[in-house]
């Protein structure tokens, strides 16, 4: 029987009952006293494990974050991995249309919140998602408003349900800092923003109808502006680069395709290419078909370098991401890296973040060490 399957999550429940019902229904028969205490408290600790694995096989089921025995009891094999298109194509400098043409930081920056400190907290205003909106900003090392330096900027994206403090738990920060000392990677400006607002949605990171929350426009419009306003950053698109891994990996892979003018790259863990509404949140826009970015992909390929991660046994990221490789062409440039198993989860994909960071050093210009 397989770990998810229908059979086996059956056969759990039918034994979780079974102790309940042998725990309940045992008459006290005159026997030693310590024997007796000795068979209660061993049925209480196997209907209290048997319930636990009920809980964690629902959640599984509905998460996959193990996909098989082998997902559960070992680690993946070796990944395979694909290139497609051309780099150079991928790197124009300039589009047109980008928010933050013409724009620069000021003479004069806004203060920081916790001055003396990397990690800066903001709680930023936009009618765009009805409200306000957490953002974290990671800042390098040494970093001064007061000087002229400039800096790359990544968007990091978390996943869901979760929040921007989650990112900031899953290492990508100390692996660019690692890789920062050891020059592979130039330093970066980190901004995390809360995208599943307001209330803890799942928006999927797009532009609803009228009166609901307008995400994609506050991720390529309004928190560019800002950024701008508030850091010494550079606005070429060869120093601006998503990086999210699942709910957040769509989401980065979505701005970079969607929105080309303003990103140079776009960093996929266990992402997709299809929105994955729930069943608590369904845009009333009459064109989410837009944010399909197989098709889009197939129909008008744009110039954006991608680094995609993705495992054959992962049934919300490996179906779109396999159909978006098969379409992809320049002068849109994959590097995707590809694990024969693994499920939906953070341990999956956090080995290959070295990887996937040292790529972006590499590839776009803006993060040359």
């Amino acid at each position: 029987m397989g770990l998810t399957s229908t059979a086996f999550f059956t056969v759990v429940c039918v034994l979780a009952v079974g102790m309940l019902a042998l725990a309940v229904l045992d008459k006290p028969r005159p026997r030693r006293a310590d024997l007796q205490l000795l068979t209660r408290a061993a049925r209480v600790v196997g209907v209290s494990a048997l319930a636990v694995l009920v809980c964690g096989l629902t959640l599984n089921n509905q998460y996959l974050f193990y996909t098989s025995w082998t997902d559960l009891l070992g680690p993946s094999d070796h990944p395979t991995t694909h290139r497609i298109g051309d780099v150079a194509a991928a790197q124009p400098p300039h589009l047109s249309g980008t928010v933050l043409a013409g724009r620069q930081p000021p003479g004069r920056l806004p203060a920081l919140p916790a001055p003396g400190q990397r990690l800066q907290r903001y709680t930023v205003p936009s009618p765009d998602v009805g409200g306000t909106a957490q953002v974290l900003v990671e800042l390098p090392a040494g970093y001064d408003p007061a000087d002229v330096r400039s800096y790359p900027v990544v968007v990091g994206l978390h996943g869901f349900p979760s929040s921007p403090d989650s990112y900031v738990r899953t290492g990508i920060l100390s692996a660019q800092d690692r890789l920062v000392s050891q020059h592979l990677l130039g330093p970066s400006i980190v901004v995390i923003p809360q995208i599943n607002v307001p209330r803890s949605l799942d928006t999927e990171c797009v532009n609803g109808g009228p009166g609901q929350p307008q995400i994609d426009s506050w991720l390529s419009n309004d928190l560019p502006r800002w950024i701008v306003a508030h850091f010494r950053v550079r606005t070429d698109r060869l120093s601006w680069a998503t990086v999210g891994y699942s709910f957040g990996g769509w989401c980065a892979v979505s701005l970079g395709l969607r929105h080309p003018g303003l990103f140079g790259a776009a960093v996929v863990f266990q992402g997709y290419f299809r929105p994955d509404f729930g069943t608590h949140y369904i845009p009333a826009a009459s064109d989410v078909a837009q944010y399909d970015l197989v098709r889009l992909e197939s129909r008008h390929p744009v110039p954006l370098s991608m680094w995609v991660m993705t495992s054959r046994q992962d049934t919300l990221s490996y179906p779109s991401t396999a159909q978006f490789l098969r379409v992809a062409r320049s002068p849109t440039a994959v590097t995707a890296t590809v694990l024969p198993r693994g499920g939906h989860r953070n341990a999956v994909w956090q080995p290959l973040v070295t990887s996937a960071l040292t790529w972006l050093g590499s590839t776009l210009p803006g993060f040359h060490a």
